[in-house]
């Protein structure tokens, strides 16, 4: 114990004093670990009533925790709204809404730099939005299909007629 780091490995202890690399009993353990006495000093220590090192981190008061004083990153309200619109995107309508409020939410989580979260949730909003959008454009093309071919069945030649139109408009 010092009050100058002595050499490589000395760490500086909350109490201000520099400990020998031996004496480490490694990080803090998260959370708020039982606050009592100090463990028993052992043999070796100096029997002077001076410190042997740290009190191990089952002994850090609760005010001592690492996490205690930030707060967990908050998940982003559009982040949620946009993917419970786009399952509900059967309503077509909200399908858009569900891909625009996603595309808003990660610009939020983006700009938040770490205070939100969501970003996950946001990007699945935007992909079943776009999904139920494509599956509203088949439709409408199946149905144009069947209005053209005439007959009350969809049948291969109305499918395959309606894709060679498409390869000839490219």
């Amino acid at each position: 114990m010092s009050e100058t780091s002595q050499g490589p490995g000395w760490w500086l202890a909350s109490d201000g004093r520099w400990y020998p690399p031996e004496l480490w009993a490694g990080p803090p353990a998260l959370g708020h670990p039982p606050v009592g006495p100090p463990p028993a000093a052992t043999p070796s220590a100096p029997q002077n009533g001076a410190l042997s090192g740290p009190p191990s981190p089952a002994h850090y008061p609760p005010d001592r925790c690492r996490h205690q004083g930030a707060d967990p990153a908050k998940t982003n309200v559009l982040a949620v709204a946009s993917l419970v619109c786009s399952i509900l995107g059967f309503f077509i309508l909200t399908a858009v809404i569900g891909v625009i409020l996603g595309f808003v939410a990660r610009s939020q989580i983006r700009n938040s730099r770490g205070t939100q979260r969501g970003d996950g949730l946001a990007v699945a909003g935007i992909i079943v939005g776009f999904c139920w959008l494509a599956l509203f454009v088949v439709q409408i093309i199946v149905a144009a299909a069947h209005s053209n071919g005439g007959s009350d069945t969809v049948g291969p030649q109305a499918l395959a007629g309606l894709a060679a139109e498409l390869l000839h408009l490219t």
